[in-house]
């Protein structure tokens, strides 16, 4: 048998047959098989469509076809052998998203390219194409169990619609109206589907050239068939009140090596000044002849060390220069009712000055002395503005629920910036708990204490570390949770137009677990319908940024799109616009 399985080849070479027999009365020469020894898609795979348009099956000989055929899903396909090799198979694939597949190969349609009688064995390749996103695992209902009717509805929409067409998007503009929006449906046709707003002129309004208080143009947006989303570009909170500024004492106190030394700010002089402190107030030490192993410490009025509301003891540290101690509600509380010790040991204090946090910068992006994490402390100045900023808005938002119009609800937009460069907005300069501490504080403030239930509740979500994709552990660090969020974003700015952006799409998707609805609460330039539909990652919505003349008052393409790429969209059999459904 040895000698058949090694001569028999040598003897088949010049028949150079480039086809099977087409019959059933195939045999296999004794000794002389046919493996297959591996293929491109594995059995029970996820692939992604657009992204794999063939099956290869690797032999160990070259193969020929027979004229039996090999089917995908029941349907015959003509497969080929690959030139360069001449031992694979490859089976063509022209794939859709969310769907099973079957390659059947039977038995007797593969040979040995130079001996037809031997056949490759029946080959079953099973795969799936159940990547991106999965409609059925969506959450069914919003966060809030007291939501509206009408934003129940336009969710039920939302994740309805999700993986089928994209909403077309474009901001109406940032001083309450629509031309942006105007000029896009000018433009492509069409007019969007989603319209966007912006609370950025909180502290304007109502003035004479903005006022929040009159919903005309949302009600507008929302009787014709649009979407109303809002961003709410929350700048800097300012109106601090006075802020402290003042030396409480200058008296030059040695602090003797046997800790006997103390400076007691407990006297009518002191309490003056003292007594105006609150959470986020800073007591500030100066000192000169700092010995090695000083210590500091700051006590009540009881000779009780200072503890702050997170554990911090003030009672003794090591210092190396000046020190100070940052005040938390219970804290503050204790200063403004008794003074303050300041001890320790091997220095000599210089002067005790008090300060406020100070009133931050007005400009939208300016980190200002504005500290959002002492905004989540009651007392605080930073805490007292940011309930006003909030009660205002709230009265806004009461109207839009008043008149039954939903709201996609976009706050914090952006908090962690890009992770490695920094924050630009308040809310993140912080660090990501703080930003989701602030998510769950407005939360709580809108919906238990102002009773603002037609809020759709979407967390922007960033992307990128470094310019380039950011890693999950960074974007699961900063995410509030699936049990805090109806839906999801990304902020996209990208150089070129009709770009596939799958692999955001797909880091988003893990993020939540595809349990949300994920959308473009921001564009630049437009990603590709197409591409995003066949790979499972259809954006909900998208929403262009809007561009404005040098004037502010003339909408234009400057840098994003254009009037041929808007209609290209809005013309995609992927993307629906104004008209194309009903929330009524």
């Amino acid at each position: 048998m040895k000698t058949i399985k090694y001569i028999v080849p040598a003897l088949m070479l010049g028949l150079a047959m480039t086809a099977c027999h087409d019959d059933d009365n195939y045999g296999v020469l004794d000794g002389v098989d046919m493996i297959n020894r591996s293929q491109s898609i594995a059995e029970g795979a996820t692939v992604r469509p657009s992204s794999t348009v063939a099956l290869t099956l690797s032999y160990n000989n070259l193969v020929a076809i027979a004229d039996r055929s090999i089917t995908v899903n029941g349907q015959a396909v003509t497969a080929s052998v690959n030139p360069d090799n001449g031992m694979e198979l490859v089976i063509p694939l022209a794939l859709t998203a969310y769907t099973e597949y079957t390659v059947e190969v039977p038995e007797g349609a593969v040979c040995i390219k130079d001996n037809p009688e031997v056949f490759a064995p029946a080959k079953t390749v099973k795969f799936n194409t159940n990547v991106g996103l999965d409609r059925s695992q969506v959450a069914a209902s919003l966060i809030n169990p007291n939501a509206t009717a009408e934003a129940k509805k336009l969710y039920t929409y939302l994740v309805e619609n999700y993986g089928k067409t994209q909403l077309s998007g474009a901001m109406g503009e940032v001083a309450w109206g629509t031309r942006f929006s105007d000029f896009i449906a000018q433009q492509a046709g069409k007019y969007p589907a989603v319209v966007g707003f912006d609370y950025i002129h909180l502290a304007n309004s109502p003035s004479d050239w903005i006022d929040y208080g009159d919903i005309t143009p949302v009600q507008q947006v929302w009787d014709a068939g649009s979407i109303p989303a809002f961003t709410w570009h929350w700048n800097t909170p300012v109106s601090f009140g006075t802020p402290i500024d003042e030396t409480v004492s200058t008296a030059e106190t040695v602090m003797l090596p046997d800790w006997s030394a103390s400076l007691q700010l407990t006297d009518e002089t002191s309490m003056a000044v003292l007594s105006k402190v609150s959470a986020g107030s800073v007591i500030t030490v100066t000192v000169k002849d700092v010995a090695e192993g000083a210590q500091g410490s700051f006590k009540d009025s009881g000779w009780s060390g200072l503890v702050a509301a997170d554990g911090t003891d003030y009672d003794y540290f090591v210092i190396n220069g000046d020190f100070s101690i940052t005040l938390d509600a219970v804290t503050a509380d204790k200063v403004r009712e008794g003074g303050i010790i300041i001890g320790g040991h091997d220095y000599t204090l210089v002067s005790v000055k008090v300060y406020s946090d100070g009133a931050p910068s007005d400009e939208l992006d300016a980190k200002g002395d504005f500290n959002a994490a002492n905004a989540l402390v009651a007392g605080t100045p930073e805490n007292k503005v940011l309930d006003a900023d909030i009660d205002k808005v709230a009265g806004y938002l009461k109207l839009l629920q008043d008149a039954g119009i939903p709201v996609i609800w976009r706050p914090f937009h952006e908090a962690a910036g890009d992770y490695t460069w920094g924050a630009w907005f308040w809310w993140g300069m912080s660090g990501v708990d703080t930003t989701k501490q602030l998510w769950d504080y407005l939360y709580d403030k809108l919906t238990n204490e102002y009773g603002i239930n037609n809020l759709i509740w979407v967390w922007t979500v960033q992307t990128t570390d470094e310019g380039k994709l950011a890693s999950i552990d960074k974007l699961q660090a900063a995410y509030p949770g699936n049990d805090k969020v109806d839906i999801v974003c990304a902020d996209l700015y990208i150089d070129d137009a009709m770009t596939d952006q799958t692999d955001t799409f797909d880091l988003i998707n893990i993020l939540v677990d595809k349990k949300k609805v994920i959308a473009l609460g921001e564009v630049g330039n437009m990603v590709d319908p197409v591409s995003a539909y066949n790979n499972g990652a259809l954006w909900s919505w998208f929403m262009q940024w809007y561009e404005m003349g040098d004037n502010a008052d003339t909408p234009q393409f400057d840098r994003w799109n254009n009037a041929e790429i808007w209609r290209e969209m809005v013309n995609s059999p992927y993307v629906v616009s104004r008209g194309d459904f009903s929330l009524k």
